[in-house]
C-alpha cells in the first residue's frame, strides 16, 4: 500500500510539473507572437454576437490567414473597459489571426467604429500581455 501511495504521488508530482512546462512554453510562445507589431492584422467586419468584451464577428478575410476559420469567428476585446457594440455594425479592428490552443479567441487590441477609436492598439496590446503574463506563468 505504501509503494502505491509513493508511485500515485510521485506521478502526481510529474504530471502538474509537466502542466507548468507546458504553460511555461505556452506563456512564451504567446509573449513573442504579441509583441512584435507586425504579427497584427487589421480587419473589417460585422458585429455579429456581443456580451461584455467577448465577440462574434463576421470576417471573410480572416480564411486568408487561418485555413480552418469559416466567416465567423470568435474574438475578445482586451480593453479595461467594457466597449458597448450592437448586433449589425461594422467595425475595424486589429487582431494576430493565429490560435494557440483549442478554444482560444482571438485578441482584438485596436477597435474602430466609422473612423472613431474605442480602443487604442498601444493599450490593448499591453492589456493581452498582461493577460498571457497573469495567466500562463
Amino acid at each position: 500500500m505504501k509503494k502505491l501511495t509513493i508511485l500515485i504521488t510521485l506521478l502526481l508530482a510529474i504530471f502538474l510539473f509537466g502542466c507548468h512546462l507546458s504553460n511555461e512554453r505556452l506563456s512564451k510562445k504567446m509573449i513573442s507572437m504579441y509583441s512584435e507589431n507586425q504579427n497584427y492584422i487589421t480587419f473589417f467586419g460585422e458585429v455579429i454576437d456581443f456580451q461584455e468584451n467577448d465577440i462574434v464577428i463576421k470576417c471573410e478575410e480572416l480564411s486568408n490567414y487561418i485555413s480552418y476559420e469559416d466567416d465567423f469567428c470568435d474574438y475578445y476585446i482586451y480593453s479595461n473597459q467594457i466597449i458597448e457594440l450592437c448586433i449589425g455594425e461594422q467595425i475595424e479592428f486589429v487582431t494576430v489571426p493565429f490560435h494557440f490552443y483549442n478554444g482560444h479567441k482571438l485578441p482584438i487590441v485596436e477597435l474602430k467604429i466609422n473612423g472613431n477609436t474605442l480602443l487604442q492598439f498601444e493599450e490593448g496590446k499591453e492589456n493581452l500581455i498582461a493577460w498571457v503574463n497573469k495567466n500562463f506563468k
